[in-house]
């Protein structure tokens, strides 16, 4: 299996398992926006070297909170068989959105929180779509 097909569907899975269709979507767009238009999310290997993979902007350092060390979705995506149900809803969602056979819910979003945190960066923000439990902006500065 495709390395960055496998990563994103695992990222949607630690992220948003428990969300709609529509929020795996949403989460997926966001991995889509950020890895098409790299920036401070783009892993940076050394000084002239930059991995500009689908899985990078996964995977840099506290970009998507299942990945933190300590997150209790790591573990959850750890274990997680390729024939758990919800994981190959997250895998389709994953081949739909990186086909361009899902539109992009999010308005161009690069971030994202749920209504249970209140992160710094989103203070006099107003989210730009809502999904469930997740608000996304496209207005990040």
């Amino acid at each position: 299996m495709n390395y960055d097909l496998k990563i994103m569907a695992l990222t949607i899975y630690g992220e948003a398992r428990g969300a709609s269709a529509a929020g795996k979507a949403g989460v997926a767009h966001v991995i889509m926006n950020r890895y098409a238009r790299p920036g401070w999310w783009t892993r940076h290997w050394s000084d002239n070297v930059v991995d500009d993979t689908i899985a990078a902007a996964c995977l840099d350092p506290y970009q998507f909170s299942c990945w933190n060390n300590g997150d209790p979705n790591l573990k959850a995506m750890a274990i997680v068989s390729e024939a758990d149900p919800v994981y190959l809803q997250c895998m389709r969602m994953a081949i739909g959105v990186i086909s361009g056979d899902v539109p992009d819910p999010t308005h161009g979003s690069y971030h994202y929180h749920t209504k249970a945190v209140t992160p710094g960066w989103s203070q006099g923000l107003d989210p730009v779509w809502v999904e469930g439990d997740h608000l996304f902006y496209n207005n990040v500065r």
